[in-house]
């Protein structure tokens, strides 16, 4: 059992980093750029649905930025960060220093699991995240994997919140998330 524990960890952790991070230098290596730090993510449409929507439905828009990803800004338990809408991630996937600054409580010892990543192993805990809001769309008890160290740049909201919802969909470059 934690050997396919472990299985599943590492192939989400996987599938979390390697897209983003093969783009990003594919996209430098053809270009004939030096590395550098990645711009602040550009500002998305996400608002709340129009008042004549169904009771208790909400609905928001994010439009893709000029890679083609949704980033946009979260709530975790209140507190903002910038995230990556990422459908391939099993988990919504967070750094331990995010974590920290974000209130989610993961201690040395919970960093049991091992996720094998483009950079080598990577020591991972498991979480949950009480209140995730984007725009007017709020999941409660969401499931979050922490990631030890540096490994994981950016903050991916992954399946954990998207499956919690009504639906979601992209179409002609912009995704809906329905409540």
């Amino acid at each position: 059992m934690s050997k396919l524990l472990n299985l599943i960890m590492m192939a989400s952790v996987l599938a979390l980093a390697f897209p983003s991070v093969y783009e990003r230098y594919r996209t430098q290596l053809v270009a004939g750029e030096d590395e550098r730090l990645d711009p602040a993510p550009s500002v998305v449409e996400a608002a709340a649905s129009p008042p004549f929507a169904p009771a208790g439905r909400r609905t928001i828009h994010l439009t893709a930025d000029e890679d083609g990803h949704f980033r946009a800004d979260a709530r975790f338990n209140g507190r903002s960060e910038s995230v990556l809408v990422d459908t391939g991630a099993t988990y919504v996937a967070i750094s331990d220093a995010t974590a920290r600054r974000l209130g989610v409580r993961v201690g040395p010892s919970d960093f049991r699991y091992t996720a094998q990543t483009a950079n080598g192993p990577m020591p991972v805990a498991m979480a949950r995240i009480d209140r995730l809001t984007l725009g007017g769309v709020e999941v409660r008890d969401v499931e979050a994997m922490v990631a030890k160290g540096d490994a994981l740049g950016t903050t991916l909201l992954g399946m954990s919140f998207l499956k919690k919802l009504k639906r979601f969909a992209v179409e002609n470059g912009r995704l809906t998330l329905v409540q």
